[in-house]
């Protein structure tokens, strides 16, 4: 497969960035630019056909548009940090990685991202959790089941040894849903 050279500048707040983009097309340059654009939170962008030398960020948004990531290991950041968590500056701004990568596969806000191989140099996404609430002792899947037990009228204490978790994390789970469920309607 051929990969097309693109250069994609971002704007905001009369700040200018150029990064170096590689796709397989027109198409996936578009969809590219549109996810780091919405990452980097920059007012605008724009591609164009030059080559630039690829820098840190532009590597990671290559890496992550490509599935670049081994599953095992780990990949540890080579850039800077803050407070000894990987960051980057751009567009006047810093972002730390991990969020940073979190914006781009456009995962959720309300989600905090755990780093699952308990290294704070990694960057790996392979290696990261998702979880809805930041303390949360719970996936997903637990917090749905512990949902249909309680619709199901099963007591707290039940559900609390079902999920392995002590009965508050039961009771926050159920008090987290009704105020959702309460500021969705």
């Amino acid at each position: 497969m051929t990969f097309i050279k693109y250069c994609l500048i971002l704007e905001r707040d009369n700040q200018e960035i150029a990064l170096d983009l590689t796709a397989n097309d027109g198409s996936h340059a578009q969809a590219q630019a549109s996810d780091i654009a919405r990452a980097l939170k920059a007012d605008a962008f724009s591609l164009t056909y030059e080559e630039i030398a690829p820098c840190k960020l532009s590597e990671l948004f290559r890496r992550l548009a490509y599935s670049d990531f081994p599953k095992k290991e780990c990949c540890p950041w080579t850039g800077s940090y803050t407070n000894g968590t990987p960051a980057i500056y751009a567009l006047k701004r810093r972002f730390y990685v991990r969020r940073l990568v979190q914006d781009y596969l456009d995962i959720g806000k309300d989600v905090f991202v755990m780093n699952s191989c308990k290294r704070k140099n990694c960057v790996n996404p392979f290696h990261n959790s998702y979880k809805n609430m930041k303390a949360s002792k719970t996936t997903g899947a637990e917090r749905d089941l512990a949902l249909v037990f309680a619709s199901q009228g099963v007591p707290v204490k039940e559900i609390a040894k079902a999920l392995k978790v002590h009965t508050s994390t039961v009771y926050r789970i159920l008090k987290h849903e009704r105020f959702h469920s309460w500021t969705q309607s």
